[in-house]
């Protein structure tokens, strides 16, 4: 059937070759540029919060919002449970480990995405599909990434909604046509307002959320600090395969952290390539940070699930080797909560998914305007580009009104399936970006220790074919190249 060839085409590039491309790279990197994930953190921090902005693009917080808001969604509360349920206690550990290590990938990415970006109609554009045309000169691959793109992110619109509806369905008993409804009215009126409509409530939606579901957490831990050392240990061991229930999930463990996170996936660049930064690295250190806020609520549902003990495991032979609850991997932190305060778990991880859900898609929106200016933004006028991006809208709104329609297998074995592929392209993309994504960190760092804000030279790293910089840097950055001259050339 359909469906059985897509699981098929699903399993086999979710195979080890994907394994070692995002682990492999990410080590890169790391090793490489000497772990700015940790040396660097406060500066990941400082740039994700600081607002200069010219017009043309947004601000560092606003893309740092919209990218978290596409990294955290469904996957941080269901796909973490499914983690539990498939690797056991020991995919937490895992989980952190593999986000800390790729969040260097993010880096790159996110840096590459800035370096060769362009500006259309007054807005910047740039993303995984710019820098292998301009980067790898090799126009195919970025337009076979870009189509694939579209597929995938309008298909995982209906996954999100699909999600959500699952949640809402089974806590309020209400009908999915009346979820469908509802949902797709409220991304009408955010997703047509354009990318700043868009960035203005990624801004104050998602920091509200991620804060409101980190502090849930904490108050169930505190609620039972008892367990606290009990729960850790549990982890370690079953992440190391010390504790003999669990020993043989280790394998299913640690691919589970392999795959927990985006980075390297060239999702994240997509909104990386609108910032209005002085330097690339500002733009990939701040999607580097945000691949360790979506750790923070991977880690938030875990601990939760693994607190309460409100989960179970399967084995390899399918069968439950740990079993606590009655109910799949979509309740687990359901009731968690419902173990604390009864009947509070389906109000409040309904509302999550709900904003979890909602900013993804937000998030989609603005990815697949950028894919629509790497096609036309060379080619047609503003009018036209509108046209399109209007269209693109509409496709994104119908699967997301469809999604809680629909059987979730099939939906998401489709989307797993393209997604799989793409990270495929973009990891290998990267690695043959390698010289110029870790001259930008490179460039940045000596910068910094001459006391200066960086600005980015593309022929200072050795770069080419990234000319719109130099105008950049003239036009709106003056005076911080007049420091860099003054530092630099005298």
């Amino acid at each position: 059937s359909i469906n059985e060839i897509i699981i098929s085409i699903d399993n086999f590039v979710w195979g080890m070759s994907l394994i070692i491309l995002s682990l492999g790279s990410g080590l890169l990197f790391s090793i490489t540029l000497k772990f700015p994930q940790i040396r660097l953190f406060k500066e990941m921090v400082r740039c994700s919060f600081k607002n200069k902005k010219g017009d043309a693009g947004l601000t560092p917080f606003q893309a740092l919002s919209i990218a978290i808001g596409g990294r955290v969604g469904t996957g941080n509360i269901t796909g973490t449970a499914s983690a539990i349920l498939f690797g056991g206690p020991g995919a937490v550990f895992w989980l952190c480990m593999m986000a800390i290590i790729c969040s260097m990938s993010a880096y790159i990415e996110s840096a590459l995405a800035q370096v060769w970006k362009e500006k259309y109609n007054g807005e910047y554009a740039g993303g995984p599909s710019f820098y292998m045309n301009k980067g790898l000169k090799f126009k195919p691959a970025g337009v076979f990434y870009a189509l694939l793109s579209v597929i995938f992110l309008i298909i995982f619109a209906g996954v999100q909604t699909n999600a959500f509806s699952s949640v809402a369905v089974a806590s309020f008993n209400i009908s999915p046509f009346i979820v469908a409804v509802i949902y797709t009215i409220l991304l009408v009126l955010v997703i047509f307002g354009g990318a700043k409509a868009i960035a203005n409530v990624a801004d104050k939606v998602v920091p509200f959320m991620s804060i409101s579901y980190v502090a849930v957490a904490i108050l169930l831990i505190l609620i039972n600090i008892t367990k606290v050392p009990a729960m850790f240990s549990l982890i370690i061991r079953s992440a190391l395969s010390m504790d003999a229930v669990f020993g043989g999930i280790l394998g299913a463990s640690i691919s589970w952290g392999v795959f927990s996170n985006e980075a390297g996936l060239g999702t994240g660049a997509w909104v990386a390539g609108c910032a209005d930064v002085s330097h690339p690295a500002k733009a990939g250190l701040s999607q580097a940070f945000s691949i360790f806020i979506s750790l923070l609520i991977c880690i938030a549902t875990s601990l939760m699930i693994l607190i309460t003990d409100s989960y179970n495991v399967v084995g390899a032979n399918g069968n439950y080797i740990v079993q606590n609850i009655v109910g799949d991997y979509d309740v687990f932190t359901t009731k968690s909560i419902d173990s604390v305060v009864s009947g509070f778990g389906s109000v409040f991880i309904s509302l999550a998914m709900f904003l979890f859900t909602f900013t993804t898609i937000m998030a989609y929106s603005i990815y697949l305007n950028n894919i629509n200016y790497f096609f036309f933004g060379g080619h047609t006028n503003k009018k036209n580009i509108k046209l399109i991006s209007i269209l693109i809208n509409i496709a994104i709104t119908i699967l997301a009104f469809l999604g809680p329609l629909v059987k979730s297998s099939t939906i998401w074995s489709m989307a797993s399936a393209m997604c799989g592929i793409i990270s495929l392209i973009n990891l290998i993309s990267l690695i043959l970006l390698y010289k110029p994504g870790i001259a930008t960190l490179k460039d940045y760092e000596r910068q910094l220790k001459m006391g200066i804000d960086p600005v980015f030279i593309p022929e200072e790293c050795g770069i080419k074919d990234a000319e719109l910089w130099n105008k950049i840097i003239e036009e709106d950055y003056s005076e911080e190249l007049a420091n860099y001259k003054k530092v630099f050339k005298e």
